[in-house]
């Protein structure tokens, strides 16, 4: 018997394609889902606890813009985190597309990442300043082996997202401070996986079996002669937006600090261009029907999508125990509930598909400390505890997203009064996760069963120079 591919299906793994290109990196990156934490060596230290409280470098001009006022002269500041995300896939019952071979488990999709930052701020007044941020929010990679058994589903799946924060920052008195910055947001996705022209194949067989052109007993040998045959797709797309950030510092007896902070949600129309590569059939009726494909379904265009990032909101806090040891704390949400459906159009209107997400919003809780051992050394720790967004319902081999402990530790050294280098380590646990998708269609994408396991490990390095 014939499996039944429709054309609706193929529509609607090529949508879920076009969607996936703009999701594709939650289990990557180091924060919840896709978001990248690793904007400062320093607070890093401490699983970035105190991020918009503790104002001790031009950092700040992300975490919490107000707290520019709080630094003692101008700055620049470089920083480079190194992440590597080891991601595995493990086997449990899987089941191969039509006329494919299972495949690996995938091996590690996970790798090195660099994610620089930089910073500059400028003392204007006794009570204004201004800084700009250039940093990476959302970004990392997986890259699953090429023969693994989840390639149609995904194989390369890479985010990068370039923003440049410029920020004003106001001293209303000793003890209050507010800040206000623009972002300026650009976001670059692609995405690969194999195709299953098997499939395509078959169901080619079926409609010309079923308009009388081809004969059934000749379908079983057409069938056996394309079996193992992939092609490739290509997914890139694109996009800019506005947002903005704006923070509270307060300053209360004891020189215990408060910040509270707050990342607008950026709204994007990324458009894609698709690509297919397909292969060449051993006989001219397969042929026939590839070349069909690449002409309708499976053919090269334009899809776009539009995508709400999410906004957040920080509430931290410095406490001084004594003249050589502090408390820092954070309790961060994140408004990943903006996140509900991804509606997929081709440039014509048309709607390709509408496909669930139902991402839920997370919090992110860290505490932290730093031990002066004297005037020039200081050293860091934290703990974190970072939720995930994706509901396992919706968890996909491109998201294979879990709950993440953070374990940290860091430190600080005065190299003069103008040279202050920082570094820091982390490692993020992650839980095991199930993942059980088929993208639609087992014919098509084969079925995924087994267990995905995730950790992280972080290297961060920074340089800051006072002028």
């Amino acid at each position: 018997m014939l499996a039944v591919i429709s054309q609706g299906t193929r529509s609607r793994q090529l949508a879920c394609a076009v969607s996936a290109v703009l999701l594709s990196i939650s289990g990557a990156a180091s924060g919840s889902s896709f978001a990248l934490l690793e904007q400062s060596a320093s607070r890093l230290g401490t699983a970035f606890a105190g991020t918009g409280a503790a104002a001790d470098d031009a950092t700040t001009v992300f975490y919490n813009p107000a707290g520019m006022t709080a630094l003692d002269a101008s700055e620049a500041t470089l920083t480079l985190s190194s992440i590597y995300i080891d991601s595995s896939f493990e086997n449990e019952n899987s089941q191969p597309a039509l006329g494919q071979p299972l495949g690996s488990e995938g091996g590690n999709a996970g790798g090195w990442n660099a994610v620089p930052a930089a910073y500059v701020t400028f003392s204007l007044s006794d009570t204004f300043s201004a800084g700009l941020a250039l940093n990476v929010p959302f970004g990392l990679a997986l890259d699953y082996e090429r023969d693994w058994m989840g390639r149609f589903q995904a194989l390369r799946s890479e985010i990068q997202t370039y923003n440049v924060n410029p920020a004003l920052a106001w001293k209303i008195n000793d003890n209050l401070s507010v800040g206000l910055g623009l972002n300026y947001q650009k976001v670059q996705a692609e995405l690969t996986n194999a195709v299953n022209y098997s499939a395509v194949v078959a169901q080619g067989l079926q409609q010309l079996v079923a308009s009388g052109q081809l004969s059934p007993a000749i379908v079983p040998s057409l069938l056996a002669a394309n079996a193992g045959l992939e092609g490739m797709t290509r997914l890139e797309g694109d996009d800019s937006a506005w947002g903005y950030n704006f923070g509270i510092l307060v300053t209360l007896p004891g020189d215990v600090r408060v910040g509270l902070s707050y990342r607008s949600s950026i709204e994007y129309e990324i458009e894609g261009s698709v690509r297919f590569d397909e292969p060449s059939s051993p006989n001219a009726i397969g042929n026939s029907i590839i070349t069909a494909a690449s002409m309708s379904t499976l053919a090269d265009g334009v899809a776009a999508v539009d995508l709400e990032l999410p906004d957040s909101a920080t509430l931290s806090w410095t406490v001084p125990l004594s003249e050589s040891i502090e408390m820092l704390a954070d309790v961060a949400w994140t408004g990943w509930s903006s996140i509900q459906e991804l509606r997929v159009e081709r440039d014509t209107g048309a709607v390709i598909s509408v496909t669930p997400e139902e991402w839920e919003d997370t919090w992110r809780i860290a505490l932290g400390g730093t031990f002066a051992v004297n005037e020039t050394m200081t050293l860091r720790a934290g703990i974190a505890l970072d939720e995930t967004p994706v509901p396992a319902a919706t968890r996909t081999a491109r998201l294979p997203d879990t709950d993440r402990t953070w374990v940290a530790v860091g430190a600080r050294w005065q190299a003069s009064n103008a040279l202050i280098i920082d570094a820091g380590y982390a490692h993020l646990f992650g839980d095991d996760v199930r993942v059980e998708q088929n993208a639609g269609s087992t014919a098509l994408n084969a079925l995924l069963v087994g267990q995905q396991t995730t950790s992280v490990d972080i290297v961060s390095v920074q340089a800051a120079y006072r002028f």
